[in-house]
């Protein structure tokens, strides 16, 4: 018999039990070994050196890996970030030697915990105002509703009330689970709106939708988010992660609403100005995990967020390709994951100003294989049809045997 050897891509616990069974391994040995075929990096920032030391060694004697800082080994720095590399199995036992250990290292072992534990969630629960949404087997879709004459994308073309409630109930026909309404142009450069010309401008429109559609409402404004859930609105999508506006969060609080956290550095005007990062990823992740830790502090349930890392938004083409590319170190928070990629010029700037919709698909799909749970899209019927398509090569992927029509 010719001789064959490959390396096996196991993504999850449904794949590493059928790889196993095809070559007969006795069901007890299936659960001894399956932790080990999943190997993790996890990445521990500001560490003193004795507890990077003292990670490091225990590590060490249960086959992991650690980096550190030159200079932890002899404390002769004061701090150290550490990479902690290993199988789950390894890590699991890391985790319970820390619990039992001082020098902080028991709320190291918790955090370590959590973050294993997000990371292999397949399915994550936003909870409404009413109503809940199961995320994870399948995507859920975003429509685009700008009810601004300054969209870089319609042009304006849906800033008059009744087309723009004939192209939201057009976009929930093409499969859209929510209608993202928004009055203020968040495009690079965009002037802010006056809050009485914001609410004159979103208000009618989600009245006359409430009831029809599920509706997100795009503002940094409280009163406009307020005015916006009295009026039927489910949820609020504030690219500024409730930092603009002080009373933003006790509104969504009171009335119950979930809210997408997303990152930006600077405002709509500003956040081209500088696009450099010493490491986009960390900056990004820890400014949404410390976003999570305010509106929690604020009345707002983890449970009721969702977060959007903010291609677009003070961001080069580089640095928004690298965020697609590296999603799935966000599912380490714990939370469902919006991406919104539709037609932005990083994707122009790759393909060209003509590919900006077959780019976006490309995107929307690359998205989804990287960790996703939803995405905001113009093109609504297109969208669902490649997240459909993404959905099912990601369950064929991970063994989970699950697809949808």
């Amino acid at each position: 018999m010719r001789l064959s050897v490959r390396c096996l891509e196991i993504t999850s616990i449904e794949r590493s039990h059928s790889e196993m069974l095809r070559v007969g391994v006795d069901p007890a040995g299936i659960r001894i070994m399956a932790p080990k075929h999943f190997h993790y990096n996890l990445k521990v920032e500001s560490l003193t050196p004795a507890q990077a030391n003292i990670i490091k060694q225990d590590m060490l004697s249960i086959g992991g890996e650690v980096a550190v800082a030159r200079g932890a080994a002899s404390c002769s720095v004061r701090q150290t970030d550490a990479i902690i590399s290993g199988t789950l199995k390894e890590l699991d036992i890391l985790v319970d030697k820390l619990k039992v250990q001082n020098q902080g290292l028991s709320g190291i072992a918790r955090a370590l915990r959590e973050a294993l534990d997000n990371v292999r969630l397949k399915e994550l629960a936003l909870k409404g105002r009413g109503k809940d949404w199961i995320l994870g087997p399948r995507t859920l879709i975003m429509g685009i509703l700008n009810v601004t004459p300054d969209s870089f994308s319609d042009r304006g073309r849906f800033f008059e009330k009744n087309r723009a409630i004939e192209r939201a109930l057009e976009m929930v026909e093409e499969g859209a689970e929510w209608i993202d309404v928004g009055g203020e142009s968040t495009r690079p450069g965009a002037a802010p709106v006056a809050l009485n010309e914001e609410l004159k401008r979103v208000v009618p429109v989600v009245e006359a939708l409430s009831g029809k559609a599920d509706i997100s409402v795009d503002t940094t404004k409280s009163e406009v988010a307020r005015q916006a859930l009295q009026a039927g609105a489910q949820i609020i999508n504030d690219v500024s992660a409730l930092g603009a506006d002080p009373d933003m969060a006790a509104v969504c609080a009171e009335y119950g609403a979930p809210v997408v956290l997303m990152h930006m550095r600077g405002t709509p005007a500003t956040m081209q100005k500088d696009v450099g990062y010493k490491d986009l990823m960390a900056e990004v992740f820890n400014y949404l995990s410390e976003r999570i830790e305010y509106a929690e502090s604020r009345g707002i349930g983890r449970e009721k967020m969702m977060i959007d890392p903010g291609l677009g938004f003070g961001k080069s083409r580089e640095g928004n390709l690298e965020i697609i590319g590296r999603l799935k170190e966000l599912r380490s928070l714990g939370r469902p994951l919006l991406v919104g990629a539709s037609r932005k010029s990083f994707i122009a700037g790759t393909v060209g100003p003509e590919g900006r919709e077959t780019g976006t698909v490309a995107a929307v799909v690359a998205s989804i294989l990287n960790g996703a749970n939803a995405v905001r899209v113009h093109d609504v019927s297109g969208a669902v049809q490649a997240a459909r398509m993404a959905d099912a090569l990601r369950a064929a992927g991970e063994g989970t045997g699950e697809t949808t029509g």
